[in-house]
């Protein structure tokens, strides 16, 4: 097993976490919108404090890679990059979307349905994926401009449809069935399996290489897809 710090910069929450055999040592978070530049560091050495534990001791730094935020998703990148380099640790890259996805079954461990992590692309548009109530995979990430029949063939479905996307797709849904959480808020100890399942694998980023998960280029005429 190992030790590792976690940092989610993909949205408005800027959080770090510590972990060590699988176990949470210590977690911060701040909701303060896109501050990461000004905070993350702040909470890296709080997180230090409370663990005790220097970041020496850590075996990889762990970051959510996306999608979300560009802004945030390069500064949660570089800060990873700069403490990997800084001490040679090996970065693992984590995907945001199943990281919601497993906070939602953490927060809610009796849940039994679907999940459907939603992140705000702007106007009618999301970023999401699919997941199943044991963390599975049914749906790859994918922006979607979002519509009254959009996951239509999922209405008969239990589905847990959380954060920032969320709210404007409620005002459309036609299913009254589906449970909406636009305010769910996850951290960076939701990517602790994760993690761990990469490193017991080497499943690590190439330092020189690794790139957020955009999903869509910052200027773009493609079309999203539309379900």
């Amino acid at each position: 097993m190992a030790c590792f710090l976690h940092i989610e910069t993909a949205t408005g929450i800027c959080s770090v976490a510590l972990s060590k055999n699988g176990n949470l040592l210590a977690v911060e978070s701040r909701n303060e919108g896109y501050k990461h530049a000004e905070n993350i560091l702040v909470l890296v050495e709080k997180i230090k404090e409370t663990a005790g534990i220097d970041l020496s001791e850590i075996d990889a730094v762990v970051v959510s890679a996306g999608p979300g935020s560009y802004t945030g998703l390069r500064i949660g990148m570089s800060t990873a990059k700069g403490i990997c380099y800084a001490l040679d640790k090996e970065l693992i890259v984590v995907d945001t979307l199943e990281i919601i996805a497993a906070g939602y079954r953490r927060c809610n461990p009796g849940f039994s349905g679907l999940i459907l992590p939603m992140l705000d692309a702007r106007r009618m548009e999301v970023y999401t994926a699919l997941f199943d109530e044991r963390g599975s995979r049914l749906m790859e990430n994918a922006p979607v401009i979002l519509d009254e029949k959009s996951f239509s063939d999922l209405r008969n479905k239990r589905l847990a449809i959380i954060g920032d996307g969320a709210a404007k797709f409620s005002e459309i849904a036609q299913a009254g069935s589906w449970t909406f959480e636009p305010s769910f808020s996850w951290d960076a100890q939701d990517s602790i399996n994760m993690a761990t399942e990469a490193f017991e694998k080497e499943q690590f980023a190439d330092l020189a290489y690794a790139e957020p998960n955009y999903l869509k280029p910052f200027y773009t005429t493609a079309k999203p897809v539309q379900l």
